[in-house]
This record gives C-alpha cells, structure tokens and sequence, in this order.
C-alpha cells in the first residue's frame, strides 16, 4: 500500500510539472516533446545491488510516466549504478539491447538491457549517464586492469546505442579515467535533430562543450549534470540558461537532486527564447524525482512563443540548497551601494584589462534590507581539478550577507534572524569592454533569490564588435522592469585554456575535499 501511494505521488507530481511547463505534449515537424528528469538517487540504506534496482525504478517510473508521448527523455549524471556495479557500454549497436544477439558483448549489464527496452517499449530516445568497466582500455588507474569512464549512452526508439560519450573534463571523480583524446559525440533522430552531448563540469571549457557547438555546428545540445552549485554566478539553472542564450542553442539538461550536497538544477532553455521549464530544489533537503516535459521547437529561428515563460514560484525564503561560494570574490574591484531610499550612481570600475560602466537606481522597501548590494569587476585565473584552467572576466552586481566584501556570494541569514526586506532596482543597466579572444564565451548572468535566471522578456542584452582596429566587444545587460528579488546581475566571461603561469586563484581546497570525501562515499561522479 505504501509502494502504491507513492507511485501515485510521483505520478501527480510528474503531471503537475507537465502542465506548469504549459505546452501541450502533441508534436508535428516542428516541434519535438522532450523530457529531462531532475532525479534523486538511492545511495544509502542498502546493497549496491539494492541501490541500483530502487535507482532503476525510478527511472522506469518516470519513463512510464511520460505515457509514451515524449521524442527524447535526458536522466541526469550519476544517478543509476555506482563503481560497485559497472557495465560495458558499446559505441554503437545495429540492433536492440533488449535481448541478447550472437556477438553482444557478455559484460553489457542487465540493467542497461532494461533501459533499452523501456525505450523501445516507450519509443523514445533515451540518453541515461552510467559508470562504465572497459576492459579493453590500457589507462587503467592504479593496479585495477581496466578503465572506468563516466559514460553517456544514447539509445534510440528501438533500443539500440546510437552514442556513447567519455566525460572528459573530471571534477573530484579520483576513481575515473579520461580518454586519450577528447571525444565530440553527436546523434541524429528521426524527428530530423542533431543532438551533441556531453557531462556536467565539460560546460566550462572549450572542448568538448563549445567545440560541439562552434566546430560542428550544434544547435539542439544535451547535459547530464550532478552540479554543485556556487554563488554568485555558476548556480545550475542559471549557468544552463546563460550558456544557452550566449550560444543561441537548445540545451536539454537533467541534473541529480540531492539539495544536502549542494545539488539540484534541471530545465529545458530554447536559446534566446530562455527557459521553457526548469527547476532548483532548493526549500527542502530531500531530492525529487521528477520529469520535465516541454515541446521544443525543431528550429528556434522560425518560433514566436505563444504563451508566457513558466513563473518561478517564491523569494529564496528558507533555502536548503547547500551552496558553494566563489573562492576569489574578495579580490574584486567593487563598489558599494549605500542603503538609501531612491538612490541612483553611476559608476565606472575596471581591473586589469576590463572597463565596466554601471548605470542604476534603487528603493528600499523597508528599514532593513535582507542584502547588501555591490558592483564588482574582476579579470582572474581560475584553477579546477586536474590542472584545469580558464580566465573569467566579470562585470555584475551581486548580493552580500552584510557589508564585507567577504560576505558577497553567502545567502542572507534571514531563517534565524527573520526575514528582511528587499532593496527594489528601478533601473540596472551594466555595460563592459570585453578583450577580444578566439576562444570564450561572453553570456548574461542573472539570478532571483528563488535561484533562476531572469527570463529575456525581462532583461536586454546585446553584443556589438566594435570596429576592427579595436581589440574589445561591447557588451550590454539591461533590466526591462523592475526587480526586487536580485541576486546576480552581470556580463560574465569564460576566456578557455587562457591562463597565467602564477597568480591563479584556486579554488578552496577544503571544501573541494568535503566534496570529494562525500562523492567518494556515494560513488557518485
């Protein structure tokens, strides 16, 4: 009875989001219905064989919940087996994986079989994340034998693997090896979509993320995350949205749910059109497990939406969503913002080789505001695992807990000490000269207290060369109305693989081992 009332929940709750993403799931040539699963996994409080069957199920269920209407359903990374029960994944297949053929491959998991029927039973593709043993490989790690990769696998309607793709870029994953090479993996459908995949932290660097969609051409681009959240600018949702706008692309992205760790962000974002649905889990600690439906245009050039953006619900009140802070924020140039009521500045800040121009004005809405606000510029080098670097240059204005420069990027103690009132911005324009790179990506950054990205009904944001003697882009984001809920706002560029030979600024090393304690626990990449 117990199993059956929670069945149904899930039900409803998958029904619930299906109609808050506010399309009909009906399609014709130029739509697709596709599906991302924001999911919570099972990693405690059994076998790694009972791990694996409950995560298993929840996989099934919501697949079954989609009731056979979707063209592409996207679980998120992680979230399934762990390095305790490992399958072979092969780079393509002829026929389905659902029954045994002459020549399989005997180590294929049952698991993964069962996967590919329920894409064939739901005549969907399905693009599911696992923890792959290949023996075949010779970069094993230590003494083991084989390799293990954190794998991508693609099936199509029938079953069979139509992708595969290694993650390459690694973040706290000590158990898993790279490929030789990095690998660009794309897959063509019968609704006549390309899709380029990849995982999680690949969305910071150049290869393969951008070269997916700036080498081949990429417009319809799939993410399977198990994301750590950091503020204030790199919290999921908003990072999905950002990269997809400033790239124009479709991003489908299916992310795991565990709010404890710092983890949750799924959404489907139709490039400048923004989100189509999205969600943070961000008022409770357990995860969820919930499938995000939408009809995604085949060709976002020819789609005038119809209706309205999905309205995110709530201010950020009692945030359980474990967040990161960015670890070099107190060496910004920042200005900041005196709490006065109907104050307006203007202000000029630059470091290094960025200029920023603020334009803005504001009301207090109280006599004591749940945030400080600063206006910051910043040209620095940042260091990721592995030797992993990328210059960020950042022009933004972003919320502190009080009035330290330290204190920006921390969430207001509103829970113990009652909640504050909001600082209203009538007017934010912030405009910077960005040195011209061949590899970077410039993209608004913007972000509520109910941790989403403002939709681009509600801001402006242009780029424009200027003329060819100049080495600099002019970038602009402008608030169209009003906004009192501001966490972020700012011109955030990733300059890839440009980097100095010191100075770098490293992340926090002991949160990163916190972090790496707890996946290393989960087996969780």
């Amino acid at each position: 009875m117990i199993m059956w009332l929670k069945r149904c929940r899930l039900l409803f709750c998958v029904v619930l989001v299906v109609h808050l993403a506010g399309r009909p799931i009906t399609g014709n040539g130029d739509f697709y219905t596709a599906g991302v699963a924001e999911f919570r996994p099972a990693v405690f409080g059994g076998s790694s064989e009972q791990l694996l069957e409950e995560n298993l199920q929840g996989y099934l269920e919501l697949i079954g919940a989609a009731n056979g209407s979707s063209d592409i359903l996207v679980f998120p990374e992680a979230t399934l087996n762990s390095v305790l029960q490992l399958t072979a994944v092969p780079a393509q297949t002829e026929h389905s994986l659902c029954e045994p053929h002459d020549g399989d491959d005997p180590r294929v998991a049952e698991f993964l079989r069962r996967l590919a029927c329920a894409a064939r039973n739901a005549r969907t593709y399905l693009v599911v994340n696992v923890k792959e043993r290949a023996e075949e490989e010779a970069t094993s790690v230590g003494d083991r034998g084989y390799s293990i990769y954190n794998t991508n696998v693609v099936f199509d309607r029938n079953g069979a693997v139509v992708s595969r793709y290694r993650k390459w870029n690694l973040y706290l994953e000590p158990l898993t090896n790279r490929t030789p090479s990095a690998e660009l993996a794309t897959f063509r459908t019968d609704f006549g979509v390309t899709f380029g995949h990849f995982i999680c932290f690949d969305m910071l660097f150049y290869t393969p993320a951008q070269e997916l969609v700036e080498r081949l051409g990429m417009r319809h681009v799939i993410v399977t995350k198990m994301f750590n959240s950091e503020l204030p600018f790199l919290t999921a949702s908003q990072l999905q949205q950002g990269w997809a706008w400033a790239n124009n692309v479709t991003l489908l992205a299916a992310g795991a749910s565990m709010p404890q760790a710092g983890i949750s962000g799924s959404g489907i974002y139709a490039g400048q059109r923004g989100a189509l649905t999205r969600i943070m889990v961000s008022d409770r600690t357990e995860g969820q497990r919930q499938l995000l439906l939408a009809q995604v245009p085949t060709d976002g050039s020819q789609w005038t939406p119809t209706e309205p953006p999905p309205a995110d619900e709530g201010d950020g009140a009692g945030v359980q969503l474990k967040l990161l802070q960015q670890p070099d924020i107190g060496s910004y140039a920042t200005w900041a913002l005196p709490l006065v009521n109907g104050s307006s500045a203007s202000k000029r800040l630059c470091q290094a080789d960025l200029c920023c121009d603020f334009r803005l004005s504001w009301n207090l809405l109280g006599a004591r505001p749940e945030y400080h606000y600063r206006l910051g510029v910043s040209v620095a080098e940042r260091r990721y695992e592995q030797e992993q670097y990328s210059s960020i240059r950042v022009c933004g204005l972003f919320a502190c807990r009080d009035g330290s420069l330290e204190s920006c990027g921390l969430l207001s103690n509103r829970d113990a000490e009652g909640s504050g009132d909001g600082v209203e911005f009538t007017a934010l324009r912030i405009s910077g000269e960005f040195v011209r790179r061949t590899r970077r990506l410039l993209m608004p950054s913007t972000l509520t207290s109910a941790l989403y990205a403002l939709q681009p009904s509600e801001v402006a944001w242009t780029m424009q060369e200027v003329p060819a003697n100049d080495s600099h882009t002019h970038t602009q984001l402008e608030l169209c109305q009003p906004q009192s809920h501001l966490l972020t706002f700012a011109l955030y560029g990733n300059y890839f693989e440009e980097f100095a030979s010191s100075g770098v600024a490293a992340v926090g090393r002991g949160m990163l081992t916190m972090w790496l304690l707890l996946l290393t626990m989960l087996a969780c990449a």
